[in-house]
């Protein structure tokens, strides 16, 4: 279950959304050391979600238990949701690599740091895939340090991509390479996000 919970982490941490937009902005314009300020500010932002998610539902699932089964149908719509979301990717022939490199000093470390934060706190996505998805993994009996160490790897998981993210998008390599390869990348993420939310529903029926 721990290596589940940490593949599930990280494929959500993969999948396009608000945070990896802002880790590639910061990181295309303002190099490798903002781009990873930014996924640290990402990382401290889940320990919100983490803490709000073990604290409440050790009381929400002991008392309605019947509210596991409503959040795993969530859980597992959510990530169907995102599969085909990525599977309907198409080329974008608008979008071109940030070549013109911004001063470093244009932006601190300290400022791309609150950029991760407050993007990823402030994320609904983030939030529901806590009170959804993460939820799953959570049972009424479990042992209170399984669960925070199942959102510690959430936070390791997530936090370690968008780190190596950072670091890979600064190069000018990368930056070539991912708008070659975008759609193809997406699209391999989606029907991973599928079969994640086929074995989720299949859990439920069985």
């Amino acid at each position: 279950m721990f290596a589940e919970v940490f593949v599930v982490g990280l494929l959500a941490g993969i999948s396009p959304g608000p945070d990896f937009v802002v880790v590639m902005r910061n990181s295309l314009g303002y190099g490798a050391r903002v781009g990873m300020a930014t996924a640290i500010g990402i990382g401290v932002a889940l320990f919100i979600h983490v803490s709000y998610t073990v604290l409440g539902y050790t009381v929400i699932l002991a008392s309605h238990p019947q509210l596991f089964f409503t959040i795993q149908g969530v859980g597992a719509a959510y990530l169907a949701w995102l599969g085909f979301g990525a599977l309907q990717t198409r080329v974008n022939k608008q979008s071109t690599p940030v070549m013109a490199e911004k001063s470093a000093d244009s932006r601190s470390v300290l400022q791309g740091f609150r950029d991760g934060f407050l993007c990823n706190a402030l994320n609904p996505k983030s939030a529901l895939f806590f009170l959804s998805i993460f939820a799953q993994f959570l049972s009424p009996g479990m042992p209170e340090w399984i669960k925070w160490v199942y959102g510690a790897e959430v936070v390791l998981a997530v936090g370690s991509w968008f780190t190596i993210l950072s670091w890979l998008i600064s190069s000018e390599w990368f930056r070539q390479a991912y708008y070659r390869h975008e759609v193809t990348v997406s699209r391999l993420l989606g029907i991973a996000l599928l079969y994640l939310a086929v074995r989720i529903a299949v859990s439920m029926v069985i």
